[in-house]
């Protein structure tokens, strides 16, 4: 079915008929459309896919050198071959399936821890409580430090001096302290945070997984699919014009 879409393809593209914007008929078997009647079949290549097809034929085009004879620019290319980027992505249909699956298991492991931290967090309302209590502290302390020290400095300034100065000076000291304190035990506790909640080293195993089955798709992708389509475009094309300026 996919050779006959892109015979005709092809064979438009020679004839020089515009085809961008047409859809090429073509017949389903009865074993084939009962089979897609039971099972309905899936797009070949997903949405958030279609960008990486597009890098690599990016990639392909920019790599070949410039030739001023050829009968079609790279835009042009590019423009068919993202016409028909659902022929082409399934010459690698298997390395693309193996990528979707391990893509899949991966987010779906990150569903469930992320659901069980949740619920942890949930049952533990002192951990929320301790995080409030981290961030109110050292505001608290440095407005009552400030609050302290000014009085005490203006009081200060009086003559005669007031007992109560001196006191109010001790005491913004002090909260100033307790500020400075409450700001280093907050620091080490997101610190410590991001060490606990940090990426144990099965999931960058599993990252490294996912980098490996898409680099094996785009692979098989580039040699099954772009390149050998984008050779079959020049060849018709050149055959057709070749064939209409023969006498």
């Amino acid at each position: 079915m996919a050779d006959t879409f892109m015979q005709q393809l092809i064979a438009s593209l020679a004839r020089r008929t515009p085809v961008l914007d047409e859809a090429v008929p073509y017949r389903l078997s009865s074993s084939e459309t009962k089979k897609r009647s039971r099972h309905p079949a899936k797009p070949v290549l997903l949405a958030e896919d279609r960008h990486d097809f597009e890098r690599t034929l990016d990639e392909i085009l920019a790599a070949e050198a410039p030739d001023n004879s050829a009968r079609l620019d790279a835009e042009q290319l590019r423009t068919m071959a993202l016409t028909a980027s659902e022929l082409i992505a399934a010459t690698a249909a298997t390395e693309y399936a193996q990528y979707v699956e391990v893509r899949e298991r991966l987010r779906n492991s990150h569903g469930s821890e992320a659901r069980l931290t949740n619920s942890a967090s949930a049952e533990r309302p002192g951990a929320s409580l301790t995080a409030v209590m981290a961030v109110l502290a050292p505001v608290l302390f440095g407005t009552a430090a400030v609050i302290s020290l000014l009085a005490g400095f203006v009081l200060s300034m009086a003559n005669p001096k007031p007992s109560v100065a001196s006191a109010l000076l001790t005491t913004g000291w002090f909260f100033a302290a307790s500020c400075a304190a409450s700001l280093l035990l907050g620091m080490i506790g997101l610190l410590l945070a991001a060490l606990r909640n940090r990426p144990s080293y099965e999931e960058w195993a599993r990252n490294e997984e996912v980098a490996a089955a898409r680099d094996v798709w785009r692979q098989a992708l580039r040699s099954r699919g772009i390149e050998p389509f984008l050779r079959e475009v020049r060849s018709a094309v050149s055959r057709g014009l070749d064939h209409d300026q023969a006498p």
